[in-house]
């Protein structure tokens, strides 16, 4: 479960968040909405323990993110993965090397498991006959695939997905799209979707939280998103 309330964040002298409040329960899956310079992504940066907040409170599964000792912060972070805007794969790697990363930076030293495990993720991504393949062999959308793949990759509670399908052409948007959604649907973990794309959100999310210039505008589902009578989200939404 994440909590966050009242949380106020400002950044360089300049207020970026403002008394941001929402709850999350486990496996109820999340989009951030708002219009690029909303402070989307320097509130996830938060939950990450990046940024420290100014005021506010951050709850993960009970535990204190800003009062915790650095230990339970360390654990609850490993529960994260990121999976970046643009796939932020090492080019030398070849994708099988990329996948498996996370599991070596997390001190894994079973060869066989780890292989085991970045086999069964670039299948969830139907990508596993590209093990062997460099970053610069692959398409664009394939390279958001192997990106999905390695967050899979060591099981983790929460998966943030930043701009999944942005720069993307719509075809190959509605296949990251239908992965994202694979996985939602799996439970296999829950999942913060940053974006500004209103398709195919209904497959993705539970529950929407929009920010605009830092301040909390909406937060709740998706059907109450669309009747909402606020001005700017009918703006938006248009």
């Amino acid at each position: 479960m994440i909590k966050v309330s009242r949380l106020n964040e400002s950044l360089g002298g300049k207020s970026i968040l403002s008394e941001i409040s929402f709850s999350l329960e486990p496996k109820q899956n999340l989009v951030i909405l708002g219009r690029s310079g909303s402070g989307k992504t320097v509130l996830i940066k938060t939950l990450l323990g990046i940024y420290p907040p100014d005021s506010g409170e951050i709850y993960i599964q009970g535990i204190d993110l800003l009062k915790g000792d650095k230990e339970q912060r360390d654990k609850l972070h490993r529960q994260f993965a990121m999976v970046f805007q643009n796939a932020a794969l090492l080019d030398s790697f070849t994708v099988r090397q990329n996948v498996a990363l996370p599991l070596y930076e997390r001190g894994e030293t079973d060869s066989a498991m780890i292989q085991e495990k970045v086999v069964q993720s670039l299948k969830l991504v139907g990508l596993e006959h590209t093990a062997d393949y460099l970053p610069s062999q692959l398409s664009g959308g394939m390279r958001k695939r192997i990106g999905i793949a390695r967050a899979l990759v060591y099981e983790p509670d929460y998966i943030v997905f930043d701009e999944p399908v942005s720069g993307l052409d719509p075809i190959t948007a509605r296949e990251i799209q239908y992965y994202i959604a694979q996985i939602a649907d799996s439970s296999r973990a829950t999942l913060i979707t940053i974006t500004h794309e209103m398709r195919g959100l209904d497959r993705i999310c539970d529950l929407v939280l929009f920010l605009d210039q830092g301040k909390q505008v909406f937060f709740g589902k998706l059907d109450e998103l669309y009747s909402s009578d606020n001005e700017f989200i009918r703006q938006y939404l248009e």
